[in-house]
């Protein structure tokens, strides 16, 4: 189906990268496989939410402590 679209320009650069990598895929298919991506990595189930905020996975037995954290930002 044929459609104008007002792209957000990151989304459409990210479109072009995969036509230029060789995935021998038209924009419009692009587009629609990344649109598609994005539509069912909400409808998993899989990503805990709290009050509409995801969560990352857990690793078991490993806690971040604000002092890890810290430590990191200040090795930056």
């Amino acid at each position: 189906m044929r459609t104008t679209l007002d792209i957000d320009p990151r989304v459409l650069a990210a479109a072009r990268a995969s036509v230029h990598a060789g995935t021998h895929v038209s924009l419009g298919e692009a587009v629609s496989a990344m649109a598609l991506a994005g539509l069912s990595s909400l409808a998993s189930p899989s990503a805990a939410s709290t009050h509409g905020l995801v969560l990352l996975p857990s690793v078991s037995g490993r806690v971040v402590t604000d002092e890890m954290v810290m430590d990191a930002a200040l090795d930056d």
